[in-house]
């Protein structure tokens, strides 16, 4: 995602999660990078976040998880959706 798609989903993040006005956006947006190479990494490919509203909701789960510092907890009980994502995106080899 470039900086502005990264802006928006913050502000989205900040309107409905409503995270500690204490916290410097700078950790949010950590968040946000780490759940996407998270997820990206786990499907094998790069998401486009602004079209696929499943893999957008699963980011903001991401960000909710990692702020709470329960990502294992994240990772156990979003599996599914992953799994989901996973089979969206798959790409046969030839291999």
């Amino acid at each position: 995602m470039n900086d502005t798609q990264i802006y928006d989903l913050l502000q989205e993040i900040k309107n409905e999660q409503h995270p500690s006005p204490f916290k410097d956006d700078e950790e949010y947006i950590g968040y946000i990078k780490d759940g996407e190479y998270d997820i990206n990494y786990c499907c094998g490919t790069i998401i486009d976040y602004q079209k696929d509203r499943e893999a957008r909701s699963l980011l903001k789960s991401y960000v909710l998880y990692a702020d709470y510092k329960r990502l294992a907890e994240f990772k156990q009980l979003y599996g599914a959706e992953y799994a989901l994502l996973q089979a969206k995106y798959y790409k046969p080899s030839d291999i």
